[in-house]
């Protein structure tokens, strides 16, 4: 009967090149998509990287003040339009043929798209995000609220329902229009029922190279946050340094790694990374939630559900109109969060559609956004709530981890650049997001404590740096250049002394906002990504089960990014070829080393800040595209399936 009914509509083959056996493209798409990826490439690298940052924070912020609001009415839409879907009349409808059977068991199915679809970022932010809410309440919430359970509620809201009901939306339209009605899977097709045969021409490649772009700067953010991560982990480890190139050399190694599954392919390589990969996860969340203590999780698993479950209505339409510490907060979060699944989108929804042939429209949705959301919300119990409760405790000191941090409120004592003897009197230590971080003398002078520098002021109080002459001033406390940009020091004027430092057990709570100190004294840590191992070390007790911990979640964030990057590879490539569903290796080799090159040269052009804005920037054109695919799938089941006998 389908069969029938795909003879009512004839659909093109779209053109293609071939340059050999391994080599397939389509001759717009294909081109225009790499010669975009390497503009971006090449103008981050000519151009400085502290203008590059600004550049991408300017847009981050421009982007988020003006369509806020998209993002999150788009996001709420997304959800009621799945469930609709999976309740409706068409959810009996398969992806597929009438007699197709699934390729993947449930089990190996739910492993793939889980992995693809938030394996880093969830284990980057599963401690980080609930501490950052517990130190500091978003706005909005009344007074006298628990912070620990509104920190949590806020996290799983960010990884809950809303991005999975966009990645079944966009995986059940790829999936349906591509195996159904027998288009080629790409999101040219998806537009099909309102634009017509249009989209098989310069409009359709435009769409298919806007989605390129998106997947490439969504999974590239993702990969930038695994390498830090990855990188925290083998400092603590082995001692290795924690810095950029270390990173950059990361990146390159495992994308490296990426490109062996990418020749063993879908059902070999990115199936088993996957079933390993969630072996790995499950046997970390066991030993963090036996550590922690098995009753507690029990308790905080079903208070923090209940606490989603509050807040959902509230978050799900919040846009800070009527506030502005609240937009602000909304544009650093949730904002952010929307632009980044939506980004990621493409990627995910061609990835689950690939692996979700022969499956029916109401089990599809059911699984995409049920079983990850509970899964997601039991990972974000046992770490973040972990972390909470280890903080609220008040654990003692032999339960924490010890950090060495800058010792400015005890006496007040550090040392200074050009005499690592003489001690300077500080008030203020400045934390950096970029992993630096300032002394303010008390008679003005700046020590710089990661990159270091030593300033002075000016007759007219501007403070300036004596290696490379650039003007800067403090502006509620902040340090920053005259145009008002943050200010990062040279890296080649290395602080070659040390800091007077005390030793203390601390909190993974009180370790994110400190400034901490490596082995050597000398320099900070980038607390954000090594967080995650500070409340292994604590909350574990025996060195050997912490040192397996942080083996098996360095692992695991390692696999994580393999199978983003040869997942994500694989899509771009059937968009670029093209629409052919098993696209040849060549072609994706040269997409996934692309991933990398773009995910190194954002994260040298400004780390988070940088990974952050290129996502938000890379989503807006695209979650138009979404809204209208919607409209799309509601016409094409009307007009395909409406007439089945039953339906």
């Amino acid at each position: 009967m389908s069969d029938d009914r795909n003879s009512e509509m004839e659909v093109p083959e779209l053109p293609k090149v071939t340059l050999g056996p391994h080599f397939e493209m389509h001759p717009v798409v294909f081109p225009a998509g790499a010669v975009i990826v390497l503009a971006l490439v090449a103008l981050t690298i000519v151009f400085p990287a502290d203008d590059v940052q600004s550049t991408f924070v300017a847009a981050r912020d421009w982007i988020g003040s003006r369509f806020g609001w998209l993002y999150v009415a788009s996001m709420t839409g997304f959800l009621g339009f799945a469930i609709w879907l999976a309740v409706g009349r068409f959810g009996h409808v398969k992806l597929g043929r009438d007699d197709e059977k699934p390729e993947f068991g449930r089990l190996t199915w739910f492993a793939m798209l889980f992995s693809a679809g938030m394996g880093i970022g969830l284990v980057f932010w599963s401690v980080a995000e609930p501490i950052y809410h517990f130190n500091d309440t978003p706005p909005g919430f009344a007074d006298g609220l628990d912070p620990a359970r509104v920190a949590m509620a806020v996290t799983i809201f960010h990884w809950g329902l809303h991005p999975w009901a966009l990645y079944a939306v966009v995986a059940l339209a790829l999936a349906y229009f591509g195996f159904r009605r027998g288009m080629p899977l790409g999101f040219r097709s998806l537009l099909h029922p309102l634009l017509g045969d249009r989209v098989w021409g310069p409009t359709g490649d435009a769409i298919d190279t806007l989605a390129i772009i998106a997947t490439l700067t969504g999974v590239a953010t993702s990969l930038g946050l695994g390498a830090q991560q990855v990188n925290a982990g083998l400092a603590f480890l082995f001692d290795v340094p924690i810095d950029r190139t270390i990173q950059i050399l990361l990146i390159a190694g495992i994308t490296a790694i990426a490109t062996v599954s990418v020749v063993l392919g879908l059902g070999t390589g990115i199936r088993r990374l996957s079933e390993a990969n969630m072996v790995l996860a499950g046997i970390l969340m066991v030993i963090v939630i036996f550590g922690g203590g098995l009753v507690a999780f029990l308790g905080s698993a079903v208070e923090n559900t209940g606490a989603y479950l509050q807040l959902l209505p509230f978050s799900s339409f919040r846009t800070g109109a009527t506030s502005v510490q609240g937009r602000t907060w909304l544009n650093g979060w949730t904002v952010f969060y929307w632009a980044w699944w939506i980004s990621w989108s493409p990627f995910v929804g061609m990835f689950i559609a690939r692996v979700s042939r022969g499956r029916t429209i109401r089990e599809f949705v059911i699984g995409v956004l049920l079983v990850p959301t509970a899964v997601g919300i039991v990972w974000l119990t046992a770490f973040g709530s972990t972390a909470l409760r280890q903080h609220t405790r008040h654990l003692a000191a032999s339960d924490a981890y010890n950090a060495a941090v800058v010792d400015a409120a005890e006496d007040g004592d550090m040392v200074d650049a050009i005499d690592p003897d003489e001690a300077l009197p500080v008030y203020e230590v400045q934390a950096r997001s970029a992993g630096g971080a300032f002394a303010i003398a008390e008679d003005g002078t700046l020590v710089g404590l990661a990159y270091g520098g030593v300033y002075e002021r000016d007759e007219d109080g501007t403070l300036r740096t004596v290696a490379n002459g650039v003007p800067v001033e403090v502006d509620d406390g902040q340090i920053v250049t005259l145009e008002g940009h943050p200010f990062v020091p040279s890296p080649q004027n290395t602080f070659e002394g040390s800091f007077a430092a005390t030793e203390k057990p601390m909190t993974a709570v009180e370790y994110l906002g400190a400034p901490v100190l490596d082995g050597s004294h000398a320099t900070t840590i980038a607390t954000l990504p090594t967080v995650l191992y500070a409340l292994l070390d604590g909350a574990l007790g025996p060195r050997w089960l912490v040192l397996t911990a942080v083996g098996v979640a360095t692992l695991c964030i390692v696999l994580f990014f393999v199978t983003s990057s040869d997942s994500a590879s694989m899509v771009i490539d059937i968009i670029a070829s093209g629409g052919n569903p098993d696209p040849p290796v060549g072609t994706r080799l040269f997409w996934a080393l692309a991933e990398g090159v773009v995910a190194a040269v954002l994260l040298l052009a400004g780390g988070l800040d940088a990974l952050q804005a290129a996502a938000i920037a890379a989503a807006l054109p695209f979650t138009l595209i979404l809204i209208l695919a919607c409209v799309s799938l509601v016409r094409g089941l009307a007009m395909y399936e409406g007439r089945r006998p039953g339906a």
